[in-house]
């Protein structure tokens, strides 16, 4: 058996938002996490538990040029491989990963629904590389269809 063949992963282009608007990190959690629910990538509780952990372990990144923040939780309570994106008109505060206590006006939201820790710890690393690339983050920002979005994270997979 290959154990280098990644796990089924599913691009869903109804769990990525552009120009999309939200008053808070809680708001924008709340949104995407009954969405996954909803299609059933992850269990009941889902959406609970992003919440519950972005305020243990806070998940944004200041790349520099841009912000992001990618909230993930329990591998457990996932179904199927995928992520929603929002890509924000406006930055909204997420806490810094770091522990600084820098606010990060995230732009870029990238909520990671993955079982496999080798897949999602593979995928966050080329993630965070290609977010540092200026013209990357100004496809994400110029987006104009979901599969935009797909066409440059599905090169991370």
């Amino acid at each position: 058996m290959n154990n280098s063949i990644p796990q089924e992963f599913v691009f869903d282009r109804d769990l990525v938002q552009l120009h999309a608007r939200y008053e808070s990190k809680e708001d924008l959690i709340n949104s995407l996490g009954s969405l996954i629910e909803s299609k059933q990538y992850a269990k009941e509780g889902y959406r609970e538990s992003l919440l519950k952990r972005e305020i243990e372990y806070p998940t944004g990144i200041n790349m520099g040029t841009i912000g992001i923040a990618i909230p993930h939780t329990d591998k457990n309570l996932v179904n199927i491989n995928t992520i929603a994106v929002a890509v924000l008109e406006e930055g909204i505060a997420f806490e810094d990963m770091g522990g600084s206590v820098e606010v990060i006006h995230a732009e870029i939201v990238m909520v990671l629904v993955m079982k496999e820790p080798k897949m999602h710890n593979s995928f966050l690393k080329k993630l965070i590389v290609m977010l540092q690339e200026q013209e990357v983050v100004e496809r994400f920002r110029n987006a104009t269809d979901p599969a935009d979005i797909e066409e440059m994270l599905k090169q991370l997979i």
